[in-house]
């Protein structure tokens, strides 16, 4: 899903605002990575006591928005195209490695204009953000989890799709769309785009895992214990990693720099 044009917005403000823009309109690359020093495995500790040994954390990530404003949670009963003035977009789908601290580029050029950012939004979509029928995996992990002396792998696989719908009244219908699970804001920040410099966002998996009491998943076949991709049937592990994946706080950050 692509925002209307960023120029659109800032002409609104120019017209409706006492003051004014930076004003400078540009390009810039874009990348995405993990946090800095990671490596394979990635080994830290969560809220549960639980030393979890990651090697595999892949996100993928539909598009990236930054905003003038601090609007309210697209959790809230809002419009999924939040009030505000668009200071940069990056409208393309990246499949971001967690566990490497090498930039990965996004496929398409960002644009900005020189006005402060004060949130973000990542889209986690593998299309249109408002069509229900998307089964892109989001999140794709695997690795161990280790706690009194006991070691067992695990793996999973999250989508957001059909699966994530929730039920609505009749006659509301358009209440709890899929786009507000998709779109994950407002990402507190603090930056100014300017021409020759570059977007990063870090995706750091660890936080992903906070809540995770990894006793309460279920091994397949293989022994291994999986996460639960159906909300309907998921366990409050499998519940609090797709909660993890959505936080707006931790999780996602941006930087400019030159």
């Amino acid at each position: 899903m692509r925002r209307t044009h960023l120029l659109v917005f800032v002409a609104l403000a120019l017209a409706g605002c006492v003051g004014t823009t930076g004003g400078d309109e540009f390009s810039f690359q874009a990348f995405a990575r993990g946090p800095d020093g990671v490596s394979v495995p990635y080994v830290f500790e969560n809220g549960k006591g639980y030393s979890v040994s990651l090697e595999r954390a892949r996100v993928h990530v539909g598009a990236v928005y930054l905003n003038r404003s601090v609007p309210t949670s697209v959790s809230a009963s809002t419009s999924c195209t939040l009030a505000g003035i668009y200071a940069a977009e990056v409208p393309g789908a990246l499949d971001v490695d967690a566990l490497s601290d090498a930039p990965q580029p996004f496929p398409v050029a960002g644009e900005a204009t020189s006005d402060r950012a004060r949130t973000g939004e990542v889209l986690l979509t593998g299309g249109d953000v408002n069509e229900p029928s998307d089964t892109t995996v989001i999140l794709d992990v695997a690795g161990t989890a280790a706690r009194d002396g006991e070691s067992q792998a695990f793996e999973g696989q999250l989508t957001i799709g059909e699966n994530r719908l929730q039920p609505t009244p009749p006659a509301e219908p358009g209440l709890k769309p899929i786009c507000k699970e998709r779109i994950v804001s407002p990402i507190p920040i603090d930056v100014t785009p300017a021409r020759g410099s570059q977007l990063t966002l870090v995706v750091e998996p660890a936080k992903m895992f906070a809540n995770v009491d990894f006793s309460e998943l279920e091994p397949n076949a293989e022994g291994t214990l999986q996460f639960d991709d159906d909300p309907a049937t998921a366990t409050p592990a499998s519940t609090n990693l797709y909660i993890g994946l959505r936080a707006s706080s931790g999780v996602y950050s941006f930087s400019f720099t030159p």
